[in-house]
């Protein structure tokens, strides 16, 4: 059931000239060069020929510092920030004028870069019908964003996505600006901080597929608590046209209600008996380290081969199905295309070490994706170590969600937990109250002495078929424990 028949697609430059950019960017033209612009970079050293190159001010530097360098690397425009300027950045700014003007480009002057890279983006996205699908929650929009993209044919199919995490105010429209020539589908990831973040998000994609995958506490210690969260996160479906479709996971009843705010139809995915596309069964494949998931939708039966290890990879499978079927895409044939998605390291990546395996899931965490991995590990045979760090920014949801996470991992059968840093003591309480004897439990920094005694640990007590899980907020760090029993098994190998 595809929402449109034969979109406008992506081609032709942003501007032909820096007067053509300045009227659009609502800036000031300092330099007309008659280059067209077509793309945006705001890293001087990814920048490629024809972009337009944004310099921003950093913690550390500014941007306007690197943009000779971007002029060499092939841009045709480059767009500075107003306001207060030093001695220094005015000289700064001379210079670049002048080889602005020696490669013939556009030189333009904003007075906010962002009002000015979402103005264009909002402009850009307006030019054409592609078929934008917005993916938002607390958990799992990066792999469900993957999921969906790898249903619809990727690139080759004309269906690009958000690289990485890019899913704020600049990665947002920067996205929108890089859409290769030809696209016809673009699945845009949305995160937040703030109620309001995905609304100005919706006003530049313009979705008419929304996908909701989870609201948890994440980032509660900003938003404010789960509540706001929830009102965020449906910000994207209350954004959808009447004729588009809301995609909800089923089993989450925060998400679920969504339903009641978009003027959109809605469907439905996950393991609940009354999901539009339903998780018949999920099961781990330790061997090949994949996830098999049946999956019923209307009357056919869909069984996905995920070159994925995790039960949680199954709710994503779900919504990618669901979203693929209302583009027009055959559920079988969607499922055939996934058999070969791929993920970013340190999203529940599984890497084999002297055959023992070590599910690096290192990238970030929360309530419920601890919770889905701490069931995958439990699933593994024939033994399991948990070395798991902090859950952040749950604000006052953090004491209890970590004591939580704690008691679950009690009653996962495990050989060894260990915790890292003060801030995920919780865990181990939790644990010890859920029944694990005090021996197997093991508090250690999130420094590096901590990170060398648990490879030690680790790589004592771990053996040939045994399974570790490693997660942690992204401020631990904790891909330094993956890589140095990676260091110490190969060393042992050699």
């Amino acid at each position: 059931m595809a929402l449109s028949a034969a979109p406008r697609t992506v081609s032709g430059p942003l501007a032909t000239s820096g007067h053509e950019l300045a009227s659009l960017f609502g800036g000031q033209l300092i330099v007309d060069g008659d280059k067209p612009i077509r793309g945006c970079a705001v890293d001087s050293r990814l920048v490629v020929p024809g972009q337009l190159f944004l310099a921003l001010p950093g913690e550390k530097t500014h941007g306007i510092r690197h943009a000779v360098e971007a002029l060499r690397a092939g841009a045709t425009a480059i767009v500075v920030e107003g306001g207060d300027a030093t001695d220094e950045t005015r000289q700064v700014l001379a210079e670049v004028e002048l080889a602005t003007q020696a490669a013939g480009a556009s030189l333009i002057g904003v007075e906010s870069g962002r009002v000015a890279l979402s103005r264009a983006a909002t402009d850009w996205r307006s030019r054409f019908t592609v078929e934008v699908i917005g993916v938002t929650g607390s958990v799992g929009k990066t792999t469900t964003k993957q999921f969906i993209a790898a249903a619809l044919g990727g690139e080759s199919a004309g269906c690009a996505a958000t690289p990485g995490n890019a899913n704020n105010e600049i990665g947002l429209p920067m996205s929108l600006l890089n859409l290769p020539d030809g696209t016809m589908r673009f699945v845009a990831e949305m995160g937040m901080y703030v109620e309001g973040d995905i609304r100005e998000l919706c006003t530049m994609a313009r979705p008419r597929i929304g996908v909701v995958t989870a609201i948890d506490a994440v980032h509660a210690e900003r938003a404010g608590d789960i509540d706001a969260i929830e009102r965020g996160k449906g910000e994207l479906v209350a954004a959808l046209p009447p004729e588009g479709w809301a995609i909800l996971a089923a089993d989450d009843r925060r998400v679920a209600r969504l339903a009641a705010r978009t003027p959109a139809r809605s469907r439905t995915a996950g393991h609940a008996a009354t999901a539009d596309v339903r998780i018949v069964e999920a099961t781990l494949d330790e061997a090949l380290g994949h996830t098999i998931v049946t999956l019923e939708i209307r009357t056919e039966t869909v069984r996905v081969d995920l070159p994925l290890f995790g039960l949680q990879f199954a709710k994503a499978a779900a919504l990618a199905i669901a979203a693929a079927d209302l583009c027009g895409v055959a559920p079988s044939e969607a499922a055939a295309r996934l058999e070969s998605v791929q993920l970013p390291s340190g999203r529940a990546t599984v890497r084999m070490m002297s055959g023992i395996r070590v599910i690096d899931d290192a990238y970030n965490a929360a309530p419920t994706s601890m919770l889905a991995a701490l069931a995958t590990l439990q699933a593994c045979r024939p033994r399991r170590f948990a070395a798991l760090g902090a859950m952040g920014e749950l604000g006052t949801y953090a004491t209890d969600a970590h004591l939580a996470i704690g008691h679950t991992a009690a009653t996962s059968g495990l050989e060894l937990l260990i915790v890292f840093g003060s801030e995920a003591d919780g865990i181990a309480e939790g644990a010890r109250a859920g029944g694990m004897p005090i021996e197997k439990i093991m508090r250690l920094s999130s420094d590096a002495a901590g990170i060398t005694a648990a490879i030690g640990l680790l790589g004592d007590m771990a053996s040939v078929g045994d399974t570790i899980l490693v997660k942690a907020s992204r401020s631990v760090a904790l891909e330094r424990l993956v890589d140095g029993l990676d260091a110490r098994w190969s060393e042992v190998s050699r």
